[in-house]
């Protein structure tokens, strides 16, 4: 495994790439890191221990997870006069839960750079968070004014939009998301339930094709066109993908349920 490699850089990458997951299993896998004798890969364990995964550790694992951490704060404040310094200490503040800190060190990202466009969306998550939704929009529309292409932050606004209940801006930005990241189904799915709600039909059934198109398998996504045929009376075509939720998942009574709906 990469995570056990003789090569520090490899070791590192690893840990920084390793898939989400819970909290008891990332303390597992991640925690032994701790004790590496390279400090870079020390500081990439501590910072995705962060949070709900260190309280998973042992006692003596806790008390290591804080001097690393001290570590990590001690580098990042070394170099506070670049913009990352003080991004990498605002995320480290935000999955901490000191969302005060967290602000003041994505603000100070910005008041060294105010083009750092990580710090301008984490920023704007962060406002989200604390429901302060006009200053994240206002910040996540500012990024796509100078950077159209980056998709993801469409998505985050389109988002943000359907919140705060803005759907005729949100499905506009949710559409250039699903174009923009053409294989990411979860972007098609939210489209498609928006249109659905707008009265879109017939772009809410090919968005809501298409996240099947990326993941026949999904049981959300075979609800979904269930439940897009059912509630307009198209009941051959919601009995098809009830039956395929049936199929797939026999322990799900979704599917069942639906089919009791859609009759015979």
């Amino acid at each position: 495994m990469a995570v056990q490699d003789e090569e520090p850089l490899i070791r590192r990458t690893a840990i920084a790439n390793l898939p989400p997951a819970s909290a008891e299993i990332t303390a597992r896998l991640i925690g032994p890191y701790l004790y590496d004798p390279v400090k870079g890969v020390r500081i990439e364990a501590a910072t995705r221990l962060a949070g709900a995964p260190s309280e998973h550790l042992d006692n003596d694992g806790k008390a290591l997870f804080n001097i690393v951490l001290q570590e990590f704060e001690g580098a990042m404040h070394y170099s506070a006069d670049f913009p990352f310094a003080r991004f990498n200490l605002g995320n480290l503040y935000n999955t901490l839960g000191r969302q005060e800190d967290a602000l003041k060190n994505y603000l100070a990202a910005l008041a060294i750079d105010n083009q750092f466009f990580p710090a301008q969306v984490n920023l704007a998550m962060l406002y989200n968070q604390t429901g302060e939704n006009e200053k994240a929009e206002a910040l996540l529309r500012e990024v796509l004014a100078a950077s159209p292409e980056m998709y993801d932050v469409a998505y985050s606004l389109g988002l943000l939009l359907v919140e705060t209940n803005k759907p005729d801006q949100a499905v506009k930005f949710l559409k250039t998301a699903a174009e923009g990241l053409e294989v990411r189904s979860r972007i098609w799915y939210n489209l498609g339930l928006l249109q659905a709600s707008m009265g879109q039909a017939s772009e809410a059934e090919a968005a809501l094709l298409k996240t099947l198109e990326l993941e026949p398998d999904n049981p959300d996504y075979l609800f979904a066109l269930a439940d897009f045929y059912l509630k307009r009376n198209r009941l051959q075509r919601a009995r098809i993908y009830a039956e395929l939720l049936i199929e797939k998942y026999p322990q799900n009574p979704v599917g069942y349920q639906l089919m009791q709906v859609i009759g015979n």
